[in-house]
């Protein structure tokens, strides 16, 4: 809870800089490559996070990692290990995700089916969901999911509508059992 609080306070300030600086998008790539590069190697976690590493030799190592960073990502990097928050580098970047989608105006949707959608029925869908977004821009990603047995699942950052059969079982059997109690 802490750090996703703390996570979403260097989010916003760097959301502000690279607003400033005309370069969301670019910051946005590099900030989720840093993250992605973040939890692929444990050894680039322990190098960042050890007390007992200096901050010059942590910035030295970001800079040989990271070596096209802009400016304005290296500060950023810098400020974190100065603060010894680089830890925080994921919950940041997740975050930092969301605010610059929300800036754009773009919101990514999810959504899981039993079978493959056609293209038509993709087609459809996002009309409708373009439609419901108020003039935003949608990116869906269609899945995959056997388990759900059959109609959709439509996740929206951390709001899941659940339209499929096996989730109306499962409310089918949990009114079913404590009716029975």
């Amino acid at each position: 809870m802490i750090e996703r609080t703390i996570a979403r306070r260097y989010a916003t300030a760097l959301l502000a800089l690279a607003e400033q600086a005309k370069a969301v998008e670019q910051v946005e790539t590099e900030i989720l490559q840093i993250a992605e590069a973040w939890r692929g190697s444990a050894d680039l976690r322990r190098a960042l996070t050890h007390p007992l590493v200096a901050p010059k030799a942590k910035k030295e190592l970001a800079r040989q990692v990271f070596p096209g960073l802009s400016k304005l990502l290296q500060d950023f990097l810098d400020k974190l290990i100065d603060k010894k928050r680089a830890g925080c580098i994921p919950e940041i970047a997740e975050v930092f995700d969301d605010l610059a989608d929300q800036y754009a105006g773009v919101v990514r949707m999810t959504v899981e089916s039993a079978v493959p959608l056609s293209d038509a029925q993709k087609a459809k869908l996002h009309g409708k969901l373009v439609s419901l977004a108020k003039g935003r821009k949608v990116e869906l990603d269609a899945k995959v999911n056997p388990a759900l047995l059959g109609g959709l699942t439509l996740r929206v950052r951390d709001s899941v509508v659940d339209g499929s059969v096996s989730g109306r079982l499962k409310g089918l059997k949990e009114l079913l059992t404590s009716s029975m109690r």
